[in-house]
C-alpha cells in the first residue's frame, strides 16, 4: 500500500520563481469540464507530434515531479533525433482530487517549449492523503479540451502512483482510454511505485488506449548526467537569449522574462539539454516574437513597427539604426549557435560514452522509449 503524504513540496532550487511568473505567463488553471466539447482540430502540416503529460501531483509524487523538470528538455531533443523534422507540441495536465487545491490544472498544447518549462516547474508536490486520484478527470480533460492537430500523432503518458478514483462526473478512465483509441490519441501509462491496485488500472488503460504499460520506481528513477560541457553551452544558450528583441507590448515582455528566470532557475544539466534541443533549430526558434529570429526567418521586419512595441531602449531608432542592430545581434548569435552546436554534438558523445546502469530505467526513459516507437 502507498504512503501518500499529505503535504510535501518539491522543485529546482530557485521554482519559487517561477511559480510567481506563472500568472502572468500562462491561462489560468481550470477545473476539469464535465461535458465538454470535441476539439478544434489544426490542419496537418507533416511529421506534428502532439503528447500530453498528465501527472499526479499529490504529496508523495515529489521525487517524480522534480525529475520530469530536469528531464523535459532531453525528452524533447529525443523526439527531434527520433525525427529531426518533428513539428512538437506538449500540454500539461496536472491531477490530484476532490478535496485538494485542485482535481485538474491544464497547460495547453504548445509549441513554445519554454512556457511548458515553466508551466512545469511551477508544479509543486502537496495534498494527497487517500489513495485514489481522480484519473479519470484527467483523461476526460486530456481528450475533450486539448486542442489535437487532426493529422498529429497524438500520444499521452498517464504518470502516477495511486488507481483512479471514479466519482460519477465525468466518463471512467476504461471509457475514455476506448474514446481516445477510436480517436488515434495513444495512452501510455506509468506507475510509479509498487502499489498493486495501480498497475491493475494502469495496465488496463494502457492496453485499451493502444500504448505502453510501464513501473518506474517512486522516486521517478530520473538519472541525470552531468557532463563537462554543461556549464559552457548553458552561458552560450543565455549569450543568444540575450540577443532576442521581443516585439509587442509590455504584456508580452513580462511573458518573455518569465520564461526566461524558469530557465535560469534549472541545474545545469537542464540548461544544457534546453541548450541542445534549440541548436536543433537554427537561428530562429526560441520566441515567435523575436525580431532577430523573425527578419532571419522572413517572417518578420523592421518596417512598420510601432515605435513602442520595441524594448525601451531602442524606441527612438530610425530604420538604419534598427537594422543594424539587428544585423549585429544576429551576427553575435550565429557566433554563438556554431560553437554551441559543435559542443552539443560532444556532449551527446559524452553522455553516450558514460550512460549509468539504469536498471529497469527512469521516467525519462521509459518516455523516450515509448516515443520513439510510437512515431516511428
Amino acid at each position: 500500500m502507498i504512503t501518500r503524504q499529505r503535504i510535501v513540496t518539491f522543485g529546482i532550487p530557485t521554482a519559487a520563481i517561477a511559480t510567481v511568473t506563472v500568472a502572468a505567463l500562462l491561462s489560468p488553471w481550470t477545473k476539469s469540464p464535465t461535458s465538454a466539447p470535441d476539439p478544434i482540430e489544426v490542419p496537418d502540416n507533416g511529421h506534428q507530434i502532439d503528447v500530453v503529460f498528465a501527472v499526479d501531483t499529490t504529496g508523495s509524487m515529489g521525487g517524480l515531479i522534480d525529475g520530469a523538470k530536469r528531464t523535459v528538455w532531453s525528452i524533447a531533443s529525443h523526439i527531434r533525433k527520433t525525427d529531426a523534422q518533428a513539428d512538437i507540441r506538449v500540454g500539461l495536465v496536472a491531477y490530484r482530487d476532490v478535496g485538494d487545491d485542485y482535481v485538474t490544472r491544464d497547460f495547453p498544447l504548445n509549441g513554445d517549449l519554454d512556457a511548458v518549462f515553466a508551466e512545469l516547474s511551477s508544479y509543486q508536490a502537496a495534498g494527497g492523503g487517500d489513495v485514489p486520484e481522480n484519473v479519470d478527470a484527467a483523461l476526460d480533460v486530456t481528450l475533450h479540451k486539448m486542442k489535437w492537430r487532426s493529422g498529429a500523432k497524438k500520444i499521452v503518458f498517464v504518470v502516477g502512483d495511486a488507481p483512479p478514483a471514479s466519482r460519477g462526473d465525468v466518463p471512467t478512465y476504461d471509457e475514455l482510454a476506448r474514446e481516445a483509441a477510436s480517436k488515434h490519441i495513444t495512452i501510455n501509462a506509468i506507475r510509479a511505485g509498487h502499489d498493486s491496485d495501480t498497475q491493475v488500472a494502469f495496465q488496463q488503460m494502457a492496453a485499451l488506449g493502444g500504448g505502453a504499460f510501464s513501473s518506474i520506481q517512486q522516486d521517478g528513477g530520473v538519472q541525470q548526467v552531468a557532463t563537462p560541457y554543461d556549464n559552457k553551452m548553458a552561458e552560450l544558450s543565455a549569450k543568444i537569449d540575450s540577443t532576442m528583441i521581443i516585439v509587442g507590448d509590455e504584456g508580452v515582455r513580462r511573458n518573455y522574462q518569465a520564461k526566461m528566470a524558469a530557465a535560469e532557475a534549472a541545474p545545469a544539466p537542464a540548461k544544457a539539454d534546453r541548450a541542445g534541443y534549440y541548436a536543433t533549430k537554427g537561428s530562429g526558434g526560441r520566441a515567435a516574437e523575436d525580431l532577430v529570429g523573425g527578419v532571419a526567418t522572413g517572417t518578420m521586419n523592421w518596417d512598420g513597427l510601432a515605435d513602442e512595441s520595441l524594448p525601451a531602449d531602442m524606441r527612438g531608432m530610425d530604420k538604419a539604426q534598427l537594422k543594424q542592430e539587428v544585423e549585429k545581434r544576429a551576427a553575435q548569435r550565429a557566433e554563438a549557435q556554431k560553437e554551441l552546436g559543435e559542443l552539443a554534438k560532444k556532449r551527446d558523445e559524452y553522455i553516450n560514452a558514460n550512460k549509468p546502469d539504469e536498471g529497469e530505467g527512469g521516467f525519462d526513459a521509459k518516455v523516450k522509449e515509448a516515443i520513439e516507437i510510437q512515431i516511428k
